[in-house]
C-alpha cells in the first residue's frame, strides 16, 4: 500500500520472506537502490494452558464481580472455526451437536457460547460457563465488548 507519505508499505509471512521480496524488487525489478527501514512484526499470543490466575472484575456499582480465565481450544477447533465449519451464524443446537462429538465439549456450556473473535468471526470464543447467575445478560454486551477488543489486539 501507499502511505500519505509517499512510502510503500510491503506486507510478507516473515522477516526472511521480506528481505527476499526486497531484494528481488530491488536488484531485478527497480534496478535503483531502495530506502528501506527496519521491519515491523506483529505479533499474535495463544494460550498454552489453563490460566493459573483468576482474573476479577468489579461493576462499577460494586454489586457484581465477575471472574475470568483463559483456557486454550481442544485441538483442531481452531482450524476448524477458520474453515467454516463451526460459525457465529450456527444453529446452536447443530453447533452443539458438533462440539459434543467431536471435541467433548459439555453441552449446556455449547449453547451458551457468546462471541467469536476478534470481528466476531475469529477462532476465538467466549463461553458463559456460569451456573445459576442472574441478569448476566444485562453485563453480556460489556463481557462481548472486552472479549473483541483483547482478541483483536493479540493480548
Amino acid at each position: 500500500t501507499i502511505e500519505e507519505s509517499g512510502e510503500h508499505i510491503v506486507a510478507g509471512a516473515g522477516e526472511l520472506h521480506l528481505e527476499i521480496c526486497l531484494k528481488d524488487l530491488e536488484e531485478d525489478h527497480a534496478c535503483i537502490p531502495l530506502k528501506k527501514t527496519d521491519p515491523v512484526v506483529s505479533y499474535r499470543e495463544t494460550v498454552g494452558a489453563e490460566s493459573t490466575e483468576l482474573c476479577l472484575s468489579k461493576s462499577p456499582n460494586k454489586h457484581n464481580r465477575l471472574y475470568m480465565k483463559a483456557m486454550p481450544m481442544p485441538d483442531g477447533l481452531a482450524a476448524d472455526i477458520e474453515d467454516g465449519k463451526v460459525t457465529p451464524r450456527d444453529d446452536p443446537k447443530a453447533r452443539k451437536t458438533f462440539l459434543c462429538e467431536n471435541y467433548h465439549f459439555d453441552a449446556t456450556d455449547a449453547m451458551k457460547i457468546w462471541t467469536f473473535g476478534p470481528e466476531s468471526t475469529g477462532a476465538n470464543i467466549l463461553v458463559d460457563v456460569t451456573k445459576g447467575v442472574q441478569y448476566l445478560n444485562e453485563i453480556k454486551d460489556s463481557c462481548v465488548a472486552g472479549f473483541q477488543w483483547a482478541t483483536k489486539e493479540g493480548v
